[in-house]
């Protein structure tokens, strides 16, 4: 993609922000299935929704830039709209490497129109299966997890089989297949939270496949939620210093004192840093392991504090808007990223290198 394309990718995204996003900013804090379809339906209309799928089948081709510009875009309006579509991106990488590219039909049929939800952290090479699928004459599938899903048309499913990890993809409406969602008590409050729990009977043999090993998904889904986490930290610093610079105190603009500038300096940096991380992690090769996440996150996190503090009192009004994005920022850590424990999975990672 030359820069004239990310550019325009750019300008496509904050058109839709400003005319969608802006619009009702304050109708999406809570969930809403027709509000979010039609947000959903015009990034779809937009060309945004499928870079996830092969050219052959819709599908869009784009770098890394590209990748980044849109979930930049999204964190930065919504990031519960970009909660869905890294699930919806990444379960359909999933499906594609899983299958060799030969999707089962059913979900062939409606791949370029339906919306797709990894019932896990998309973050995960290998995730913890809390379904387990059996083979008894029939193909069952049955357990429980705490997911957010945003009222997707069929679900990508961990699920083991004995000891061995499998995918399974089967319709969100199938018999036996029930979520009780509501909105969480943290963030991304348009995405509906709750326990999804699946007691199929009748799993087709041909939706069951070996979970990937290669660790690609992981990888480009922890660049993407870093991309989010970036477009967050780029938002709360133009609204710390735009408010830094306008609020007059002592006589003259509270950014021109040193405390204010301790608070805001760093958000900025914390922008900085996670599009670094997450243009590097776009870009390369290696298996993903949730690394630029769980570091981005807490930048993120601590920039939102940072960002209450320069407003003051006004920083805890949802008015302000920085206490959502804290608030968002809080809801990833929770739910996908798990940072300690991604910390130390990699710190043992290092060592048993440094062994071998």
């Amino acid at each position: 993609m030359s820069r004239d394309e990310d550019l325009m990718v750019r300008e496509t995204l904050r058109g839709f922000r400003s005319r969608r996003i802006e619009a009702e900013w304050d109708k999406l804090n809570a969930p809403d299935q027709a509000r979010h379809d039609a947000l959903w339906a015009e990034l779809r209309d937009l060309g945004v929704t499928t870079f996830g799928q092969p050219e052959a089948d819709g599908g869009v081709d784009l770098d890394a830039r590209g990748r980044f510009g849109i979930l930049c875009e999204l964190g930065a309006g919504s990031p519960a709209l970009g909660f869905t579509l890294i699930s919806h991106v990444t379960a359909l990488m999933l499906l594609y490497e899983a299958s060799g590219g030969r999707l089962p039909a059913p979900v062939a049929a409606e791949v370029s129109r339906g919306r797709f939800a990894l019932a896990g952290s998309v973050l995960d090479c290998a995730p913890e299966a809390p379904f387990v699928l059996r083979s008894n004459g029939a193909v069952s599938l049955a357990g429980s997890a705490r997911v957010g899903l945003a009222h997707p048309d069929f679900l990508v499913v961990p699920a083991l089989e004995g000891a061995t990890l499998r995918l399974v993809v089967l319709r969100s409406d199938e018999p036996g297949v029930h979520f009780a969602g509501g909105a969480s008590s943290h963030g991304l409050c348009l995405v509906p939270f709750g326990e999804l729990t699946i007691q199929c009977h009748s799993i087709r043999q041909d939706c069951v496949f070996a979970w990937p090993t290669s660790g690609r998904a992981a990888r480009q889904a922890d660049g993407l939620v870093t991309s989010l986490l970036s477009g967050m930290a780029g938002e709360l610093a133009e609204r710390a210093m735009r408010y830094a610079f306008e609020r007059r105190q002592g006589g003259k603009p509270i950014h021109e004192h040193d405390a204010v500038q301790e608070l805001t300096g760093p958000i900025e940096l914390a922008r900085r840093t996670s599009e670094t991380l997450a243009l590097a992690v776009l870009s390369g090769e290696c298996p993903g392991d949730g690394g630029a996440s769980s570091l981005a996150v807490d930048l993120v996190r601590q920039a939102g504090l940072d960002a209450v503090q320069t407003y003051g009192g006004y920083g805890y009004m949802e008015d302000c808007r920085v206490e959502r994005y804290l608030r968002d920022a809080n809801t990833l850590e929770t739910c996908w990223i798990h940072a300690a424990a991604r910390r130390r999975a990699i710190a043992r990672a290092r060592y048993a290198e440094m062994a071998g």
